[in-house]
């Protein structure tokens, strides 16, 4: 992974504990070959990340993951802290380069997107992919307010109200996926009749 030292890092939230779903959503399929999170860690490593944390938490079933290349997996033990808490503590393994932020309920994610992402951020505090007017996943944070947002509020705080404080740059996508949330047995339904 040296070789790519200078590139965006990510931060995968997957330490929910899936109470509307009913089922851990890391294991969910995002197709006959893959789980959504298997999916995003190889979207990732197709980006060419310089690291992929994994957050998740102690009591979901993550044991084959430990034996990935090159993904460091940090434990949340309070989970019902909120998507906060596991954001900074992925941030803590993280430094000098910009990180995405990446929601396992977020499945449809692609290295055009992310590339698109890291080359419009410029010089904002950090991007936001959009369409039709509407912010979606994953968000890109610089490298400038990284370690700000890492130690500077509370574990309950919410990261939009954080990002209020920093400037932001849409970027338009032509994809309605950027939107979609996978919280429930009817959203799996509509986007994953095939699985």
């Amino acid at each position: 992974m040296d070789f790519y030292s200078d590139r965006p890092a990510v931060v995968i939230l997957a330490a929910g504990l899936s109470g509307r779903m009913g089922v851990p959503k890391h294991d969910l399929r995002f197709s006959e070959e893959a789980t959504f999170l298997d999916h995003i860690i190889r979207v990732y490593q197709k980006f060419m990340a310089s690291q992929i944390v994994l957050v998740i938490n102690d009591r979901d079933d993550f044991s084959r993951y430990y034996y990935e290349k090159g993904l460091k997996i940090v434990i949340n033990k309070h989970p019902e802290f909120g998507r906060f808490h596991s954001i900074q503590l992925g941030l803590k393994e993280i430094k000098d380069v910009s990180v995405f932020i990446q929601n396992i309920d977020n499945p449809f994610v692609s290295p055009g997107l992310l590339m698109t992402l890291e080359r419009e951020i410029e010089e904002a505090h950090y991007a936001v992919p959009v369409y039709e007017g509407k912010g979606g996943h994953p968000v890109l944070l610089s490298q400038k307010i990284v370690q700000k947002v890492e130690e500077n509020y509370k574990k309950d705080e919410q990261l939009n109200n954080v990002l209020k404080n920093f400037d932001r740059k849409d970027v338009p996508m032509h994809d309605p996926y950027i939107l979609v949330n996978i919280n429930t047995e009817e959203n799996y339904r509509k986007y994953f009749t095939h699985v």
